[in-house]
């Protein structure tokens, strides 16, 4: 399984894919409001607990802000990521 996420300031998108016959398949996604969350930690916990999420193996995400040694600090939310 594979977590993605475009993570904005508006909106925070996520989606779970999974390999079908040597292809990536949509299994979940969802649009969360961004800043009704503390954290992108938050935002994963609960897609995650409105359904039945297997082991992630891999996460990808797309951040509005720079990465610096690993971390981002958002450009329009509180968070670092």
């Amino acid at each position: 399984m594979i977590l993605a996420g475009d993570i904005g300031g508006t909106k925070t998108h996520l989606a779970l894919f999974g390999l079908e016959n040597e292809k990536l398949e949509i299994r979940a996604e969802e649009q969360f409001p961004s800043g009704d969350y503390p954290s992108l930690q938050a935002v994963i916990e609960a897609f995650c607990q409105q359904r039945s999420v297997p082991r992630i193996d891999a996460a990808c995400f797309g951040i509005a802000g720079p990465v610096v040694d690993g971390h981002c600090r958002t450009t329009n939310l509180p968070w670092e990521i």
